[in-house]
């Protein structure tokens, strides 16, 4: 059993949002207003001067682009986000999984696996 790796992969979906004017942010605070507004957990991935991107767990694609402006209005509340005209959610991704009978063979080949 000491050879064998799993990687899991969690239900999450990847939120980009474009059109932001970003500076002394507070990652705990957007994640715990994202939460607020979802009731879901969030974490953030990236943060440029003009775009947020963060993962959402347990909440469809569709839920989220139902509800667009309510999620840009929601991070605005947060200290250091200030919104343009632009402002948009620019990509939702759902993470897609798999059957875990079906899980491939591990090569050791891929560089982000390093750690194992």
């Amino acid at each position: 059993m000491e050879d064998n790796k799993i990687i899991v992969q969690v239900d999450k979906t990847v939120i980009k949002i474009t059109g932001l004017n970003i500076k002394g942010l507070n990652l705990q605070e957007v994640e715990k207003v994202i939460f607020n507004k979802l009731k879901s957990v969030v974490r953030i991935i990236g943060v440029t001067g003009n775009s947020i991107e963060m993962d959402v767990y347990g909440i469809e694609e569709k839920d989220i682009l139902k509800d667009q402006r309510g999620i840009i209005k929601a991070i605005s509340l947060a200290d250091g986000i200030t919104l343009s005209d632009l402002a948009q959610i620019s990509s939702v991704k759902k993470i897609k999984g798999f059957d875990i009978q079906h899980i491939p063979e591990y090569n050791g080949g891929c560089r982000g696996e390093r750690w194992m």
